[in-house]
């Protein structure tokens, strides 16, 4: 089956739609209370990102606090994971309550967390062999006196691993309803399973979030723009940290419920099930 942007748009709004409360709740759980607390548990840092930040002082904030944020980042993506597997599995054809979603979410957190090593170990194996490869050829370029063309190439190889490692992102982009909506619990199958069903449709697909992430980096500098108004007014402090986490929390859970209808509507087109998945979501 071909992929239709336009149809996976407008089946994914509609899923969001018609579940819109239960969704809301378990967002709201699972990527609004986190960004929240990112803002209270690490305010100085989280206000020093706003603007136009001192690189060295942002860089010493870091490192006061990369420990604890570290620990932070880890149990907030996990706890993260169990919100996005629910969210896909409640706009499902099974139709699950809340409880058995989150349950759900709760069981496939292993399977989730071998996707994610095994996301990370492509993302290193492809940039050792493109920093070999960078290495290899900048020395040759460098022995016939080549020094400014080495730079180039360098350069080249550098937007050849960012395509490599999106491309491979848009491969493995239907990971989680794979296991959410199959029930697949072995990682590799998982993947195997997204990187069949994307296909020769990955171009497309590319475009298809490449096209999103414009639109959401346009909206998102409309909002913080606003946001930063409305906590300068508050003259610094916890207020000003409170705004600004609750709307970036506010903004992550919304591009959550969104993102998971259009994963589970490109899931149910791809793998031949959309017309019969989603006409039960609306029963």
């Amino acid at each position: 089956m071909n992929f239709d942007m336009n149809r996976t748009w407008s089946q994914g709004v509609a899923l969001v739609q018609a579940n819109w409360q239960l969704l809301a709740v378990i967002a709201g759980i699972f990527l609004l209370i986190p960004g929240m607390l990112m803002y209270v548990a690490f305010p100085d840092l989280m206000t020093g990102l706003q603007g136009n930040p001192d690189p060295d002082r942002l860089a010493a904030m870091f490192g006061e606090v990369a420990g604890s944020l570290v620990i932070y980042v880890i149990f907030a993506v996990i706890f993260q994971m169990i919100g996005y597997t629910a969210m896909i599995a409640l706009m499902g054809a099974d139709r699950p309550t809340v409880g058995e979603a989150l349950r759900l979410g709760a069981q496939c957190l292993p399977t989730l967390i071998g996707v994610l090593l095994l996301m990370i170990l492509a993302y290193i194996a492809i940039g050792i062999a493109l920093v070999i490869v960078t290495g290899l050829v900048s020395a040759v370029v460098g022995l016939i006196g080549g020094g400014a063309l080495a730079a180039v190439l360098g350069v080249i190889i550098a937007i050849a691993m960012m395509v490599v490692m999106l491309y491979v992102s848009v491969r493995f982009c239907l990971t989680t309803p794979v296991v959410a909506l199959e029930g697949q619990r072995n990682p590799v199958a998982a993947v195997k399973r997204s990187w069949t069903l994307t296909g020769s449709h990955s171009r497309r697909i590319f475009g298809f979030f490449a096209l999103l992430f414009i639109a959401y980096l346009v909206i998102s500098l409309l909002i913080g723009a606003v946001a930063g108004l409305l906590a300068s007014a508050f003259g610094g402090g916890s207020a000003t940290n409170i705004v600004l986490g609750l709307t970036n929390g506010a903004m992550g859970a919304v591009v959550a419920m969104i993102l998971c209808g259009l994963l589970v509507s490109m899931y149910q087109q791809l793998a031949g099930s959309g017309s019969e998945s989603l006409s039960k979501t609306f029963d």
